[in-house]
């Protein structure tokens, strides 16, 4: 699905196709990029939006959509809207779908997509654009949203529109945080086969948002569009994914051809990540932490180095550190495999209070492969390998020959952050490992 905007303030594009011609160029270029659905919408719903008229909306949208029902016959359109009038007008000009942010909590565009025997986007959104990321809060996002749609679902399903016509849509960014995005990124697995049993699609939005903005450091909406790519296509597989029906998308092309590079079974990359802990139960926290990245979609821990305890590095004034390095292979690419690690630090409940401070759990991706990344929040391999004792001794237990890209070899600096306090005994973490596997049987 891609994304037309006839708006002059949405967040990444807005103002750039207000004139009907640009709209229907810029809908051919979605076209031929690889979408198949076109999102036409004339309202703003970035955080902080004032609302516009219905009337405002209209005379944004329907040129747009008479000229694509016209010229574009081929391609299902849809209409993103929450006013009944707008909607109706859109379906009567050609429109396929009505996507509304607010849920069709509107018995009135409940009737319109009845009426009009349209497809249905409900999407999740605690509150409304002018005030959705004013502090939300939820107990248990994954289920809640869960349950908002599924409700939202049945509601439809009793007003006449059938389980298949509505597409069930989680809202990444719309009232939620950071973790809250993650938090739904990690376990978009389980939330698709709820969907699923129901009979609904399910659709996915993250392209673009400030979530990835954050996670990467990347303050261009438009410089995203990689990392939004990569972190779609691992949620089209099994797994983790698996499940998501249909994407929208700001750039088609990337995320096709992204997606089909994934499709063709690119061959497994060999990375490192270094884990530590020191609160809590740190080999518990470890264990568990190598259960979440065995569970990842085509991933697997190959090889976990003996448990490590160390001094903590760069702020002292903390208890010791549990550190182990691991092994994996993975087809997720390197963006992706990042996210779902930031993922499951805030799935097992890291606060990050001040950097270098105590932590539940903190996962470093080393290295991937002969990739080199430099993002503001990313950088592979990792900078720091050499000068911290608690990854050196572990990593070069299961790597005697590691190498940097480039066929560097590491080399430990004469001062070392961290510096080991003693080796612990390899069962100690294989033990939890087998606690976390036997529990989830």
């Amino acid at each position: 699905m891609g994304v037309l905007n006839v708006t002059p303030d949405s967040f990444s594009d807005g103002g750039k196709y207000l004139c009907p011609e640009k709209s229907v160029a810029f809908a051919r270029q979605l076209k031929a990029q690889g979408a198949s659905i076109i999102d036409v919408g004339g309202q703003s719903s970035r955080p902080g939006a004032d609302p516009i008229t219905a009337e405002e909306e209209l005379a944004r949208i329907l040129p747009v959509i008479e000229r694509l029902a016209s010229e574009l016959p081929e391609v299902r359109m849809s209409v993103d809207t929450y006013y009944p009038q707008v909607a109706a007008a859109a379906c009567a000009a050609g429109a396929h779908i009505i996507n509304d942010i607010s849920g069709f909590r509107d018995p009135d565009m409940v009737e319109v997509a009845r009426s009009a025997g349209a497809d249905c986007v409900l999407m999740h959104m605690a509150g409304e654009p002018r005030t959705m990321q004013d502090d939300p809060f939820y107990v248990d996002v994954v289920q809640e949203v869960g349950d908002y749609l599924l409700a939202g679902a049945e509601r439809l399903v009793k007003a006449g529109i059938t389980a298949d016509q509505i597409i069930l849509d989680p809202g990444f960014g719309f009232g939620k945080t950071r973790d809250h995005n993650l938090e739904l990124f990690l376990h978009m697995g389980a939330l698709a086969d709820r969907i699923h049993e129901a009979g609904h699609k399910l659709l996915v939005g993250i392209s673009r948002k400030s979530f990835i903005g954050s996670l990467f450091g990347i303050e261009d909406p438009e410089q995203r569009d990689r990392a939004s790519a990569e972190l779609a296509a691992a949620l089209t597989t099994s797994s983790t994914g698996g499940c998501v029906d249909i994407l929208r998308v700001h750039n088609p092309e990337i995320t096709c051809k992204t997606l089909q590079a994934f499709a063709e079974d690119t061959p497994a990359v060999e990375a490192y990540i270094a884990l530590g802990s020191n609160l809590g139960g740190p080999m518990g926290n470890l264990a568990t932490a190598l259960h979440s990245l065995d569970k990842l979609s085509h991933t697997q821990v190959r090889e976990i180095a003996a448990p490590v305890l160390s001094e903590p590095a760069y702020d002292s004034d903390q208890q010791a550190f549990t550190n182990t390095v691991c092994r994996i292979t993975t087809q997720l690419d390197p963006l992706a495999l990042f996210a779902y690690m930031q993922a499951i630090e805030v799935d097992m409940g890291r606060e990050k209070t001040h950097k270098n401070g105590p932590r539940i759990i903190d996962l470093d991706l080393l290295s991937y492969g002969d990739c080199t990344l430099d993002l503001p929040a990313l950088i592979v391999p990792h900078p720091r390998i050499e000068e911290r004792a608690f990854v050196l001794e572990p990593l070069q237990e299961i790597a005697p020959d590691f190498r940097l890209p480039g066929g560097v070899r590491l080399k430990a600096k004469e001062y070392v952050h961290g510096k080991l306090i003693s080796r612990l005994p390899f069962v100690a973490i294989e033990s939890e490992l087998t606690r976390r596997r036997e529990r989830e049987r």
